[in-house]
């Protein structure tokens, strides 16, 4: 009989890791001028780390291919941010690079790009980045240089800005092509917070929400766009903006970015409504005005425009007569004395409406939070600060008596903004009783919010409960009450959800719940304010500009 002899399997080989390059697809380039220095543009690439891990070993070359855009484009590295080891010559740059972390800035190199002496007008040619190292491969990115492009004008909107819910707004969306060549395609979008949305749906676009802040629209309209020519929605394809019960302090953010680059994301061909959205040429040309958007937040086409800051614009809207129930969020931790308990404290917006200050940069609520008797705080969240018994500020940030906690930027309904104390149960006080009150911040405390037609749940009592097996004092200790500007007092009977806390948040973090939105940072405000730098059917897939 024949033996079968049986060898130990060879160990799987492990795939080699891939790093990629990012960078835009497409540039376009001002032609060279007649007189005068030509205009750079500045471009930006970078080498990306996939895990496993934090970090790659080894020497990574990375290579500038400038053969192809010879007599097109002039490429040179960027003085301003200087990179080590490199070398540059007519035909390419080359870099070299020791090892390959997660977020190191080195991983990034910017180029300077202009169109070359005697370019003509719709001539192109790609650069091609690539890289090698050994153990893991280099996934390329090529740019398409175009000497001249489109340059759309988005026409400025005269809106009424007061509006109330249930309302309508004709939004008669126009452009001009100032530039050198014609855009074959444009993706016409609408950034809108939290109380605005469109009226209408068309196949041709597609709709992103953005977590209760609002949603970006994108409707990718295809055909020849041509210089010197101005567009308009088509009569039979309007658009309008509709004011929902949501509203507050809400903007409209509208612009047109020509050719767009395609991406997974843009607007299935299949028929939903049987409508597309369409443009015509306008009726009268687009008057020329400046932009009112910061040109570091304008920046959308600049990859595929000659000029991106005209190529947006916003504007703000006030709902008249909006209304949000703010009612005070508290607990009922309980524990023996000598113990540390945690207790999630602050706020509701049961809406309807979505309460904003991103325009402000103020705190859309302060949670006065008075600490009940024979407890010590031990952990002041991030979001408050100590003060003392009638409101007036402290140095010491622990075991205070009273403690405002700032809300946020941005309130959503319904969303739950609660902050995590912990504090040690030193003593057992008879009826001790602390209190959240949440308002509009005022020196020394809050006051009811304008907007908030509910003064019955403002406050909620907060009590500590203290088990068994530690004796209560003789008396109760006095505890703080909120200032005279308060809206209630202190000992106010708890509201109906006062022991459902908020859930997550860890070291003092404001907290949410039944919403996917937190505090918004004020650095924030220019991605947030109208949905951020997001493309939804057509978003540039690229590595972006310095």
């Amino acid at each position: 009989m024949a033996t079968l002899s049986l060898g130990v399997a060879a160990p799987a080989l492990a795939a080699e890791p891939a790093f990629p390059l990012g960078g835009p697809s497409a540039q376009v380039l001002q032609p060279y001028p007649d007189t005068g220095a030509p205009k750079e543009r500045s471009l930006r690439y970078n080498l990306s780390y996939v895990g496993p891990g934090n970090s790659f070993p080894g020497e990574f070359t990375i290579t500038v291919d400038l053969s192809k855009v010879a007599g097109v484009a002039s490429v040179r590295l960027d003085p301003a941010k200087p990179r080590p080891n490199c070398a540059a010559s007519a035909t390419a740059i080359v870099c070299k690079q020791q090892g390959l972390s997660v977020g190191n800035g080195s991983n990034s190199f910017d180029l300077l790009v202009s169109a070359a002496q005697g370019s003509k007008n719709g001539a192109s040619g790609a650069i091609a980045v690539t890289g090698k190292v050994a153990g893991a491969s280099v996934t390329p990115v090529t740019t398409t240089m175009t000497v001249g492009g489109p340059d759309l004008l988005v026409g400025e909107l005269k809106l009424k800005a007061d509006v109330a819910a249930g309302e309508q707004q004709d939004l008669p969306l126009a452009f001009a092509n100032r530039g050198t060549l014609p855009a074959k395609s444009v993706a016409l979008e609408l950034d809108t917070s939290a109380g605005l949305e469109p009226a209408e749906t068309y196949d041709n676009c597609r709709r992103q929400d953005h977590g209760g802040m609002g949603d970006t629209t994108v409707c990718l309209v295809e055909g020849e766009f041509l210089p010197g020519e101005s567009y308009q929605l088509a009569p039979d394809s309007p658009l309008h903006l509709k004011t929902t019960e949501r509203a507050y302090r809400d903007t409209l953010r509208y612009g047109v970015i020509p050719d767009p680059a395609p991406g997974k994301d843009a607007p299935a061909g299949k028929s939903a409504t049987g409508k597309k959205l369409t443009l015509v040429k306008a009726s009268a040309a687009v008057p020329v005005t400046e932009s009112n958007l910061d040109p570091r937040v304008a920046r959308r086409a600049e990859d595929t425009d000659l000029n991106p800051r005209d190529n947006e614009r916003s504007f703000d809207f006030d709902a008249k007569g909006a209304k949000a129930d703010f009612e005070a969020v508290t607990a009922s931790p309980s524990g023996k004395v000598g113990d540390t308990v945690v207790a999630e404290l602050g706020f509701r917006n049961k809406g309807p409406a979505v309460i904003s200050h991103l325009r402000s940069g103020q705190s859309v609520a302060r949670a006065d939070i008075v600490m009940p008797a024979g407890v010590q705080v031990t952990d002041v969240p991030r979001n408050c600060r100590a003060v003392n018994a009638d409101g007036s500020d402290r140095a010491e940030q622990l075991g205070a008596p009273r403690y405002f906690c700032d809300g946020g930027l941005f309130a959503d309904v319904p969303g739950t903004y609660a902050s995590r104390f912990a504090m040690k149960i030193e003593k057992a006080v008879a009826n001790a009783k602390g209190s959240v009150t949440v308002g509009e911040p005022v020196p020394g405390g809050t006051k009811q919010h304008a907007f908030d037609p509910v003064a019955g749940n403002t406050t909620a009592a907060f009590v500590v409960e203290v088990k068994s097996g530690a004796s209560p004092s003789p008396s109760a200790s006095a505890s703080a009450s909120p200032s005279p500007s308060a809206s209630a007092s202190a000992s106010a009977t708890p509201s109906a959800s006062s022991s459902t806390t908020a859930a997550g948040g860890t070291g003092g973090n404001l907290a949410s719940t039944g919403s996917s939105v937190g505090p918004v940072a004020l650095g924030a405000l220019a991605a947030v304010a109208v949905g951020g730098a997001l493309y939804v059917g057509v978003r540039r897939r690229s590595g972006g500009h310095a």
